[in-house]
Order: C-alpha cells, then structure tokens, then sequence
C-alpha cells in the first residue's frame, strides 16, 4: 500500500492528500479487520480455521485502493504532471466524501466490534454492509480520477463562469416520487440493479430515465435509497460515457452532485442544522449587522428595479468585452501559427507592387 504514495509531501496536493488519507484510512480498516479475525478465530473450530485458510476473503481484498486506481494515478500523473496531482473541485469533492464515508461505514462498525465488551459470538460483524461499502469507494475513486483526467483532456481556449442556477430540472421519476412524498404516500422503487448476480453492488438503474444511481447507504439518513432516487437530475444519454452515472441536486441551494454519498452527507447535515449546512450558511445570525446585511439583501434581490437592470447592463458589457477579447486573442494566435513568407517571395511582392 505504501507503493502507492512514495513521493515527497510537498510534491502533492489537493487530491493526493485525499488519496493518501484514504489508503491510509484503508490501512486501519484492514488492520481492524485482521484483529478481528484473529480475535473470532478462537472461538470457532479447528476444522473451520483449515478450510477457510485456503478461500479468499473478498472483504480483506475490498479493504484497499485496490490495483486499477494506482494504474490510473500513475497514467494520469505522466501525462498532466502538477496539474493532475493538485486536482479539480469536483474530484476533491468525491475523494472527500470517500474519505468520510470509509470513517463512517467501514471503521467504525469495525471499531465497534473490536472495542465492545460483549463477547464477539454474541454481536455480528455486518460483514454485507462492510464489503459493499469498500467496493463502492474503491469504484468511486477510480471513477473520479478518471472523470479528472477526462476533464483535463479536453482544454478549453478560455475560462467562463457557469450560469447561475436558479432551478433544477429533475427526472420526470424524481418529480413523481416528489409529489407522492408530498401528498404522504409511500412510494415502491421497482428499478433494477446493474449486476444482478453481485450483491455486494450497489448501483441501480432508474425506472425513468435509465441512468445508474449509486446506492450508497448512510447511517444518519434510513431513507437514503429514496432521497437518491427522488433528487437526481434529468440527463441526456451519453454516447461517450459507457456508464451513465447520474448527478443529484440539493432542492435548497441547487448544488449539484457527482457522487451520491457527498449528496446525502450535504442533506444530513441539512437536516441536523451544522455548521456546513447549506441553510446555516444563507441565514443570519442576531447580531449589529444582522439588520444593515438584509437591508442590502433585500435591496439587490428586486425592490429597486433600477439597480438590478443596472446590474444586468454591467454583466452584458461584461460578456460583449470578454468575447472581444477572445476574438482578439485567436486572431493573434492564428497570426502567429501562419507560416512567414521567405526572402524570395518577400522580393517578388515588392517588385510586383512597384
């Protein structure tokens, strides 16, 4: 595992420190479960020991990175250099769900075992749970590397801001599981699963728009497979993406999701009302400036209608200046790149003109 991440500290960044602390948070899993075994190995028979020494144990494989990640970093690295260690938002927001997500679901009930006072017959390893939990992190970071290196091959001649978001459009089967949430029924989820015959894989297709939604479970949120289903976002198919993996919105503060457990851990703490809580970061708290900062809230959202068509005049002669600009600069660059005349035709020119 230490082969992974040989390098200097200061030679890595944004996602290799995720990637790091994540191997690392692996290496303790795979520790935890050892002493686990060792510990469970007393009390089972002879017989037992003997014939399971010879089998292998898909859970202490799942319980690392894992082969084709370390291919894809040292792919990506060779090819971008600084600039795919250092990373992308997106893959550093993947990468950190992963990280909580093996704290939370693989260490933990681990942990658990490993520290309860009761005796180790009598409390059951979710041994399910566990393993399906480490296959979905280890696919979803190799997907994120992936998606970064996609992201990274396809340079673009400028920087523009997204549009501001306002509203999602939701799956058309997001939007009935909406409604009948409203009205207070209980809606039943038919959708199949991508590989039927694993069970330790948790991706589904939606009965509507036939994108693979990531089941991912959460231990604060027991309605977890619903709120997947109900929020994610409707998407056209894709032709060069051979898994069309859906995208998950918040309803408040219509931010977008990659990845489903960095969806339901953002509605968790929407829900518990922390510190990281969309809503908590929007309100006010009772202070001084508490009644100045709405004032002047409230005045840029639309009650001076002045100040808001002044607003979207300076965004247009904004967008009108940057496109000049860019217009300006590819015709520099195709100046450049134009092959220069040589001295023979340069003498032919002028003998012509004169």
């Amino acid at each position: 595992m230490s082969a992974l991440f040989s390098g200097v500290w200061e030679e890595s960044n944004n996602t290799f420190f995720m990637l790091w602390d994540i191997d690392r948070e692996f290496q303790n899993a795979h520790e935890l479960y050892g002493q686990w075994m060792a510990k469970n190995r007393r009390r089972r028979s002879a017989w037992q020991c003997i014939a399971g020494s010879s089998k292998e144990d898909p859970l202490e494989k799942a319980l690392s990175l894992g082969r084709h990640v370390q291919k894809a970093i040292e792919e990506g690295k060779e090819a971008f250099g600084w600039r795919y260690e250092r990373g992308d938002s997106t893959c550093h927001t993947i990468l950190a769900a992963q990280l909580l997500r093996l704290q939370h679901e693989v260490n933990a009930p681990l942990q658990d075992c490993m520290e309860s006072r009761i005796s180790v017959s009598c409390i059951s390893l979710p041994y399910d749970d566990i393993l399906t939990a480490a296959r979905g992190i280890r696919r979803a970071c190799l997907n994120a590397l992936r998606d970064q290196t996609t992201r990274l091959q396809a340079t673009r001649d400028y920087l523009c801001l997204p549009p501001p978001r306002f509203s999602v459009k939701f799956c058309p089967y997001s939007i009935h599981l909406q409604a009948d949430h409203r009205q207070g029924y209980r809606s039943i989820i038919n959708a199949r699963k991508v590989r039927p015959r694993d069970e330790h894989d948790e991706r589904e297709f939606c009965p509507g728009c036939n994108v693979q939604i990531a089941v991912s479970a959460h231990s604060g949120l027991q309605n977890h497979r619903q709120l997947l289903f109900a929020s994610h976002t409707s998407q056209p198919p894709s032709t060069s993406n051979k898994e069309n993996r859906a995208t998950f919105a918040c309803s408040s503060c219509y931010k977008t999701f990659d990845e489903s457990y960095a969806f339901l851990d953002h509605v968790f703490q929407k829900e518990i009302g922390s510190e990281r809580s969309c809503l908590r970061r929007w309100s006010f708290t009772k202070s001084a400036n508490t009644t100045c900062m709405s004032i002047k809230s409230d005045i840029f959202i639309g009650s001076d209608p002045a100040l808001v068509e002044k607003c979207l005049r300076n965004c247009w002669q904004r967008e009108l200046k940057r496109m000049k600009a860019l217009k300006n600069s590819k015709e520099l660059s195709l100046k450049k790149e134009a092959p220069r005349p040589s001295c023979s035709n340069r003498r032919r020119s002028l003998l012509l003109q004169d």
